[in-house]
């Protein structure tokens, strides 16, 4: 996490866990050792140049590449008044006023992917919590029995 200045005011940067981070400059490491052993072997004339064994590490080290640029460019920014996703196609920003409340995906854990302080958690947490509202909320029925 780290604090900058913004025309808005002081807004935090959280980005991606060092987990993602090193994890996918390991296998990007090890996709362009297997590219270039098995393309070695290839180019020497050691091993048969057989398609599958010629694409697949270069898929491999593009995946690798790719994986590495989302995990060190991704990144949440939370202003005074706005929160914005930064990822490497897309740039989304959400106005606090346009948020209505909070839910809780089980599919979308955000925590496992970003590493979050204290601050973002009490602003997230002050969110009215939707899934509690819904089930105070008076429920009509669909069939015209009530």
């Amino acid at each position: 996490m780290a604090s900058a200045e913004s025309p808005t005011g002081i807004f935090r940067v959280y980005r991606t866990n060092a987990f993602q981070r090193v994890f996918s400059l390991i296998f990007t490491g090890f996709a362009a050792f297997a590219l270039v052993a098995i393309w070695y072997g290839i180019l020497s004339g050691a091993r048969e140049p057989i398609f599958w064994d010629m694409a697949v590490p270069v898929i491999l080290v593009i995946a690798g590449v790719l994986f590495t640029f989302r995990a060190f460019r991704n990144s949440v920014y939370l202003s005074d008044n706005a929160i914005r996703f930064k990822s490497l196609v897309d740039d989304s920003v959400l106005p606090f006023d346009k948020i209505k409340g909070r839910r809780r995906y089980p599919k979308i854990d955000l925590q496992e992917t970003y590493k979050f302080d204290d601050h973002f958690y009490r602003w997230f947490n002050a969110l009215p919590d939707l899934d509690e509202l819904d089930k105070h909320r008076l429920k009509t029925s669909n069939f015209g029995l009530v």
